[in-house]
């Protein structure tokens, strides 16, 4: 349960006048909901970099000596990095620093992804950027960061989803995520797919892009110093925070989880379709993407560490105008979690064999995003969640 903030007990008797009984908790106010989110926002972004970086530690000793277990320790860290980002993106669609003008969200984790612009595919060994070293004789930042989205919206080049192909490779099975051999670093004797040297040092330029492109983030979320932090903790801007702060609950709902990362993939039954569809990742992809709208509603989230920011949540300010309207959407935030839960992984057999749970998470996630502007309303914000996001 969510903890209740109380002020210090007054001592009525020490004071000329007291309107209040000595136990009442103090009202939550806009502003000190604001705070909290602004809070959370920072020290989440904060956890996903961290996550990056230990992941770029057991890449760097990967390549220094390629083996099965390292590979595989690359792999761990890689699904262990997600769950910190992947709450985050309820933080999106409403113009800050994740969506500016410097386009850092399609940096950092876009997708669907065209393998055969980083690196060989089933049926064309030489594809790829890596295997083609008279057009790219360097692998660079530069050069990464310029050839990004040349060919078109799937030309992802970099970001999670280009180190995920890059760890697992295509998933072409039913029964596991790809299985990319870890010799495709191995120089020399025992390599498998030309290019080895190549492909480790894209591996390792495309980690620490990661790690810039969300610490560039990060520092616009630093308390009382980054700039958006400033901008949007201003006194006077409750009410433009709390609609941004609603438009990133509901379109990332609707538009995004519920819409375009689950129901195109459950219509199309196409594992080209899911998210995380190298790794088979997708299924925690979508229950922590969920969990990251709970908690901006409640003002809750725990660190990757296990501390537990708990204060003033959008909840608080619903309860406070109308308790059932508050009731009845955590009781939707818990429902959707609880069914997003129970789709079987892997979510590309999901999607095929088990269609009925995945409808069912759809309709529940829907269903918290269209409670949404009922809450707002009661606490005078005006509020529609469109469909879709395109």
């Amino acid at each position: 349960m969510k903890k209740i903030l109380f002020s210090a007990l007054a001592i009525c008797a020490a004071m000329t006048a007291c309107d209040k009984k000595a136990d009442e908790p103090t009202p939550i106010t806009d502003s000190a909901v604001v705070q909290n989110y602004a809070l959370i926002v920072s020290e989440s972004y904060q956890d996903a970099i961290k996550g990056v970086t230990n992941l770029k530690t057991q890449i760097d000793a990967f390549v220094k000596n390629p083996t099965a277990a390292g590979l595989e320790a690359c792999k761990k860290a890689w699904i262990d990095s997600r769950p910190a980002y992947l709450q985050t993106e309820a933080y999106r669609f409403y113009g800050g620093p994740i969506d500016d003008s410097n386009e850092y969200e399609g940096l950092i984790n876009s997708w669907p992804l065209d393998e055969s612009t980083i690196d060989y595919v089933q049926g064309d060994a030489n594809a790829g950027l890596i295997n083609d070293p008279v057009q790219f004789p360097t692998i660079s930042k530069q050069v990464l960061q310029d050839d990004n989205g040349k060919g078109g919206e799937t030309d992802v080049k970099v970001g999670y989803h280009a180190i995920e192909f890059l760890l697992w490779g295509q998933d072409f099975y039913a029964d596991s995520p790809g299985k990319r051999p870890y010799t495709d670093y191995v120089t020399g004797t025992g390599g498998t797919a030309k290019n080895q040297a190549r492909r480790a040092q894209y591996l390792q330029v495309v980690t620490d892009l990661l790690i810039e492109d969300l610490t560039a983030v990060a520092v616009q979320w630093v308390p009382n110093k980054g700039t958006y932090w400033t901008d949007f903790t201003k006194k006077g801007n409750e009410s433009k925070a709390i609609l941004n702060m609603f438009t990133g609950m509901g379109k990332l709902s609707k538009g995004e989880l519920s819409g375009e990362r689950m129901a195109v993939a459950l219509a199309s039954q196409d594992q080209e379709d899911e998210h995380s569809c190298f790794s088979d990742n997708t299924t925690n992809d979508i229950i922590y993407d969920d969990l990251g709208v709970y908690n901006v509603y409640i003002g809750r989230y725990v660190k990757s560490d296990g501390t537990v920011i708990d204060g003033p949540g959008l909840d608080d300010l619903v309860k406070a105008k109308d308790v059932k309207a508050n009731s009845d959407q955590i009781a939707l935030f818990e429902a959707s979690i609880l069914a997003s839960k129970a789709i079987p992984a892997p979510f590309d057999q999901a999607i095929i064999k088990s269609k009925d749970k995945v409808q069912a998470a759809i309709k529940a996630i829907r269903a918290q995003a269209d409670q949404l502007p009922v809450v707002a309303k009661a606490i005078g914000i005006s509020l529609v969640v469109p469909e879709t996001n395109k």
